[in-house]
């Protein structure tokens, strides 16, 4: 079952991203284009999308789950930055950045939730939003920092506290906790606009990668360690610490599932608005979700057997 939920959403994904990259062919989706669609997908797109996730009914064992999820999560976010420190210390001053961002940041949103919803049910797409809480944490500080700029203490605790992201998390949080009741019309906009999240980030990373001949995509060695790294190393390191740790089952299955994901493509996004090497990091992506066709639904089957 897993390999057929896994497989269908790769493919979608991979559908929008040859039509983004027509798009760009075609001087439709120029780079202006582009910078355009990030700037709706970081502030309008992907807030919806997580404030549609805390329509749930509140109870006390979701909200000690929650709380694994949280903590595990960060020192998970922690021990990754920590290795892909050390793992890409001696590479490039071009590539290693982005190549340290594949290795800490997942694609936990535009595709883990989605796969976490069909194959664990609404509680787990409901965990896996508090995931991509941390991640958007430490997405806006330290994923900035390194793609970005560095900032003063001030801005960045700003940014990471007032953007647009965690203000859906401050919003959604009160809803869950004191059980608001949310009229239907704003749950149809808010999921109908947060749906447009992942065919968005997609179309980004298509346009990036229309000027590169699809066999180039995978002639960088450095795009397979990428992979290794994001795919296999993380995801097996999650659940081993998970066991030592106690976590319960479905908070450590769906950390393990949201570490699986293939690279962020929000790597792209912040590629091309900070005028980084966008087609390696395109690369990168292209390359991980490929190769996540086998890797995730191996490393969920091995997991599930363990808990």
């Amino acid at each position: 079952m897993e390999f057929s939920i896994v497989l269908r959403q790769v493919l979608i994904l991979f559908i929008i991203l040859v039509i983004g990259s027509v798009a760009s062919k075609f001087n439709i989706l120029d780079s202006n284009g582009s910078k355009k669609i990030s700037e709706i997908l970081l502030y309008i797109a992907t807030p919806m999308m997580i404030f549609s996730s805390f329509f749930i009914e509140f109870s006390q064992e979701l909200l000690v789950n929650v709380i694994w999820v949280l903590g595990f999560s960060t020192i998970m976010f922690i021990v990754s930055i920590i290795l892909s420190k050390h793992i890409y210390r001696k590479f490039n001053i071009n590539a290693a950045p982005i190549l340290r961002f594949t290795a800490v940041f997942s694609n936990c949103g535009y595709m883990g939730i989605p796969l976490m919803k069909a194959v664990f049910g609404d509680e787990g797409a409901f965990y896996g939003s508090f995931y991509v809480v941390i991640f958007y944490v430490f997405l806006w500080s330290y994923g900035y920092i390194i793609l970005g700029e560095k900032d003063t203490m001030a801005k960045t605790i700003k940014r990471v506290l007032l953007n647009p992201s965690m203000i859906a998390v401050y919003v959604g949080t009160i809803v869950f906790l004191f059980s608001i009741p949310v009229p239907e019309v704003i749950k149809g906009a808010a999921k109908s606009v947060g749906d447009m999240t992942m065919p968005l980030s997609m179309l980004i990373v298509g346009a990036a990668t229309s000027n590169t001949r699809f066999v180039s995509l995978f002639s960088d060695w450095k795009v397979y360690v990428s992979s290794l790294v994001r795919l296999v190393l993380m995801p097996v390191l999650a659940f081993l610490i998970s066991l030592l740790a106690g976590v319960p089952s479905l908070p450590s299955i769906i950390i393990v599932t949201a570490l699986a994901m293939p690279a962020a493509a929000t790597v792209a996004v912040f590629a091309e608005t900070f005028d980084k090497d966008t087609v390696f990091a395109s690369k990168c992506v292209t390359v991980s979700n490929l190769l996540s066709i086998i890797t995730i639904p191996a490393i969920i089957s091995w997991v599930a057997s363990y808990i």
